[in-house]
């Protein structure tokens, strides 16, 4: 057996030896061990597919650590009590940093009962110390090519994360009480702060099985994760030391629940405060633009943008809505434009809406007419019900992909193009619907509208252009949530 060149027993061994990897790529590490080119090219053909088991990770704990990669609940170094996670990081446009995916931790067990007390979880065990490998995940390079720039022990127990670990462990338990009520099918990334209960292996219904305490409705696996959101805010203040990325809301020690009221006590206080009231409240110019009531909920927050600490570590999104005097909400909600060409060869659960809607939270802020104003009515935490996403949701978005798919038809009238995409009326949760201000399309090569080609518009699967869209949220159906 061969001597290893780190003390399996020392944390800070572990991690000194882990500082060779720094500035290599994983095509490096097989090269320093593997001396025959066979082998070698072999075995970069299997890690350089993004299918292999286990990727680059088990790369790393066989020709780096030295040790068999396994699917132990223990953490990987067990005397050392260390969990190794090589994962990535992408570079954005602004100079920032955000984490490449979710950390995954562990299998929810469906088979057996699940542990109800978080400090006796293998979570807890796995999330003690972490030996965080992050590599940058590049476009365009071949995943061995991508290169280790940080490596560095982390733990959910240290004086820092302090607040953090109340949150996990209300997320935990919100976790494991809908999985001992039977509900493991219910269960959304979206329902919990910091720590998610994330889809694992195939998204098919094959990968449907029976629930330890629910035999009669099958749930798909999952696996406990740390969210992207959280992940990208440890890596910038934990490894890059970018500490002023974020607006903390609070400084005490706060579970979910205790933080969400917190934050609604903050409106609370201004509950029937007219939109003037609240302008003098807060000293902001009258206004005509369509960020004032944006504008007005940060200011009740105590902070300049959704940039809070809390809200980015858990993927939840502030959302204003007004309501007119006759109880009905104008405008549905949008959400980030699609790539006609990428949302055509979308599979369902890999596509963007559905990762969006399954993991994202929302703060909606309602705005009440009186017929005089708009005033303060109500603020509230609210996440997509799985039972809404998987049913109508699913159909909605197959039924616009049909379209999309077998070619959008473009009909010029007058000053106006229409198309056969499903509208508004059609459906129940969502639709698709113009994203640019100014409408301009190409059909067959002749232009229409007022905007600009190549900024306004994207390309059909066909070659025709065609203005921007975006999923909306239907304001019936945003009326049916904010009356519930």
């Amino acid at each position: 057996m061969k001597k290893l060149p780190y003390d399996e027993s020392n944390p800070l061994s572990i991690e000194n030896y882990s500082k060779k990897l720094i500035g290599k790529s994983f095509s490096d590490v097989l090269e320093d061990e593997i001396v025959n080119q066979e082998e070698l090219l072999e075995l970069k053909k299997y890690y350089n597919n993004p299918r292999s088991k286990g990727g680059l990770g088990n790369l790393i704990e066989k020709y780096f650590f030295y040790y068999e990669p396994n699917s132990n609940p223990e953490p990987d170094f067990p005397k050392a009590g260390v969990e190794l996670k090589v994962t990535p990081y992408e570079a954005l446009k602004n100079n920032k940093f955000k984490a490449g995916e979710r950390l995954v931790i562990g299998m929810i067990p469906n088979n057996e009962p699940v542990e109800a007390d978080f400090n006796n979880s293998h979570v807890l065990d796995k999330l003690k110390l972490v030996l965080l490998v992050l590599y940058l995940r590049e476009k365009g390079i071949e995943r061995l090519n991508f290169k280790i720039n940080y490596s560095k022990l982390f733990s959910i127990l240290g004086e820092e994360c302090k607040n953090d670990l109340e949150i996990i462990k209300s997320d935990y338990k919100i976790i494991t009480d809908k999985i001992m009520e039977g509900k493991a099918h219910e269960l959304s990334e979206s329902d919990t702060m910091y720590l998610g209960a994330c889809t694992k292996g195939a998204t098919a219904s094959s990968s449907l099985k029976p629930q330890y305490y629910n035999a009669e409705i099958p749930a798909k696996r999952r696996a406990f994760s740390l969210k992207q959101g959280y992940m990208t805010y440890i890596l910038n203040k934990y490894i890059f030391e970018d500490v002023d990325t974020y607006e903390p809301l609070t400084n005490h020690d706060l579970d979910k629940e205790s933080f969400e009221k917190m934050v609604i006590g903050k409106f609370s206080k201004y509950q029937g405060w007219g939109e003037s009231q609240l302008r003098s409240e807060f000293q902001l110019e009258s206004s005509n633009s369509l960020n004032l009531f944006s504008r007005l909920s940060f200011s009740i927050l105590g902070v300049k943008s959704n940039n809070v600490e809390e809200f980015i570590k858990s993927d939840t999104i502030v959302k204003t809505i007004r309501v007119e005097a006759n109880g009905k909400i104008r405008e549905s909600m949008s959400f980030p434009a699609i790539k006609f060409k990428e949302f055509a060869k979308e599979e369902w659960e890999e596509s963007e809406i559905y990762q969006y809607f399954s993991e994202k939270r929302f703060l909606f802020v309602v705005y009440r007419h009186d017929g005089t104003e708009y005033k303060l009515d109500k603020a509230m935490f609210w996440n997509m019900p799985m039972t809404d996403l998987e049913d109508i949701g699913k159909e909605e978005w197959l039924a616009n992909q049909k379209v999309v798919k077998e070619g959008v038809e473009l009909i010029p009238k007058g000053n106006r193009v229409l198309n056969n995409l499903p509208k508004a009326k059609d459906t129940k949760i969502f639709h698709l619907r113009p994203h640019a201000s100014k409408s301009v399309y190409e059909i067959n090569g002749q232009v229409f509208g007022n905007g600009t080609l190549h900024r306004d518009s994207d390309e059909l699967p066909n070659g025709d252009r065609m203005v921007k869209q975006c999923f909306w949220l239907n304001n019936k159906y945003l009326e049916r949530i904010i009356n519930s």
